[in-house]
């Protein structure tokens, strides 16, 4: 374990990016399973493995300027994605007890308890007050 902590002391490591494109790796490999046309599946599997190649070649680089740079970039990519599957989670989570509706003037999400009637919704964020009615 010494050997391989002083053999990553300066090195890059793992980060979002890298997290991201082992992820993406593994999407188009298993998207590659489902084409019988072998020069599509070749094609996919080529690139599944560049996309790994590029993730160990992130890891073990010790270019840390540049690699930061790059993950700098990305990351709010990455965060919207996985904003987006989070939100998708709860809404599908509390589809039977809460409604999730968008602040008008801010785009919030907000989360109302399902109780029929009409409603006034304050957004915790910009305090604006608007009406729905909930069926």
């Amino acid at each position: 374990m010494y050997k391989f902590a002083n053999f990553m002391q300066g090195r890059n490591g793992f980060d979002e990016l890298n997290g991201a494109l082992l992820v993406l790796s593994i999407i188009v490999s298993i998207v590659a399973r489902f084409f019988w046309n072998w020069h599509i599946r070749l094609i996919l599997q080529l690139v599944s493995m560049a996309l790994l190649g590029l993730a160990v070649f992130r890891m073990l680089s010790t270019n840390l300027y540049r690699r930061s740079e790059e993950n700098r970039i990305v990351k709010p990519v990455i965060s919207a994605v996985t904003g987006w599957f989070k939100l998708t989670y709860k809404r599908f989570r509390d589809g039977r007890t809460h409604r999730y509706y968008k602040c008008p003037k801010c785009k919030a999400q907000l989360r109302v308890k399902n109780i029929k009637g009409k409603h006034t919704i304050r957004c915790p964020k910009c305090g604006n007050k608007f009406e729905k009615t909930i069926r």
